[in-house]
């Protein structure tokens, strides 16, 4: 007989994922976190992003989305045994059918083509955030009768995503096709991200959002964590995520973007159907991580949220006040992330990194992002008062 010995263990392999998305590195960490490994495809190439990924592959994106020749991309990428499934991130709001074609190489892991259509409805999200019991402000659509009353509204792309290509509508205009008027909100923007399980929602957090910059004034720029919020609102809130999250079917990890009136009271502007860039500020409140949370709630089964107490976590995107070139002796500080490889050329207004940030309240971690945005510039020798050029504007 042989002599007996340690029981053998057989091991696992690791789960191995697709992510595509208009901004991969957060979902990337996130899997990676989790002890899982991930190939990944997005229109950047970051450095960082590219050392997360075992293989990475850039794809066009482009004002509707990702392009006709992703599908192609993912074929010539596909390993010979496949990958366990795909998670889709943003860049599919204005091409929902893309998500479809994605389901021919493997799972796809999220809200399907016709919930995120229907989330990018403008009536639709209005119709069922009253619904859900939240307030939502007035609409005009392109097919509609009615012209845009007067300048206190903005003109929306369907499908939009980011901020981006968002405006001050003119008095009497027409909508024009394409997009869809909204009416302005004063207050604080704010945005909540949830796990669904396509029944129920758990809150994750609610973030504080700065947009605004030289892309636009209302890009996505900065977002700190745990936004002050009554007690009974917040638990208002969690009620309507559950009759959204049941009117939509959302599954796994999906944000909604919010404006606080003057009262405190929550106005719904739209619905995110996918993770957003706000997992990166609590990836510590979901025990195994938030990646592994996304895949258990998109199979039906929802992650306690433990509401850690600690510091505050925030995030500021930098934007390129010029057109600027990498050089290969850039030594990028810690607390910087999207970081664009040596030799990259970012155009002037497109995002230059993204710095991160930990402080004891949410204003303290905004002037650290500021200043973390003052020395990157600086370190490029754009001139710190650079930043100051960067508008923000409220809804």
């Amino acid at each position: 007989m042989p002599e007996s010995g340690p029981a053998l263990t057989e091991r696992r392999p690791v789960s191995h994922w697709l992510i595509v998305a208009g901004s991969a590195r957060p979902l990337a960490q996130a899997c990676v976190d989790a002890g899982m490994s991930c190939d990944v495809i997005d229109p950047w190439g970051d450095a960082d992003t590219r050392a997360l990924a075992r293989r990475h592959a850039r794809a066009v994106i482009g004002e509707d989305g990702f392009e006709t020749a992703l599908p192609g991309l993912i074929g010539r990428m596909r390993r010979e045994h496949g990958w366990d499934g795909i998670i889709a991130g943003s860049g599919f709001e204005a091409r929902p059918d893309a998500l479809t074609a994605l389901a021919a190489f493997a799972p796809v892991l999220g809200n399907d083509a016709a919930t995120v259509a229907r989330c990018k409805d403008p009536r639709a999200v209005a119709e069922a955030a009253r619904a859900a019991g939240l307030r939502s402000p007035d609409i005009r659509l392109h097919d509609g009768p009615d012209a845009i009353p007067d300048s206190g509204w903005l003109v929306k792309p369907l499908g939009g995503c980011g901020g981006l290509g968002i405006r001050h509508a003119r008095s009497g205009e027409a909508v024009p096709a394409g997009h869809y008027g909204q009416r302005c909100v004063a207050g604080q923007p704010a945005s909540m991200l949830f796990l669904a399980d396509g029944r129920q929602a758990r809150v994750i957090g609610m973030s504080r959002q700065t947009p605004g910059s030289l892309a636009g004034p209302y890009a996505w720029c900065e977002a700190t964590g745990d936004l002050p919020c009554d007690r009974s609102v917040s638990a208002r809130l969690e009620r309507s995520l559950d009759r959204l999250s049941a009117a939509f079917g959302l599954r796994g990890l999906n944000g909604i973007d919010l404006v606080m009136d003057a009262d405190g009271e929550p106005v719904l502007i739209e619905i995110n159907p996918r993770p957003t860039a706000t997992m990166m500020l609590y990836g510590h409140r979901v025990a195994g991580g938030l990646f592994a949370a996304h895949i258990a709630a998109c199979r039906g089964r929802l992650t306690d949220v433990n509401p850690v107490a600690g510091a505050v976590k925030g995030l500021r995107v930098v934007y390129a006040p010029r057109d600027m070139t990498v050089g290969d002796d850039a030594r990028w500080p810690r607390w910087c992330g999207d970081r664009p490889a040596a030799g990259s050329v970012v155009p002037r207004a497109a995002p230059l990194c993204t710095v991160h940030a930990e402080a004891g309240d949410g204003a303290a971690a905004g002037r650290l992002l500021k200043q973390r945005e003052r020395e990157v510039l600086d370190m490029f020798g754009v001139h710190p008062d650079a930043a100051q050029m960067m508008t923000t504007v409220f809804s």
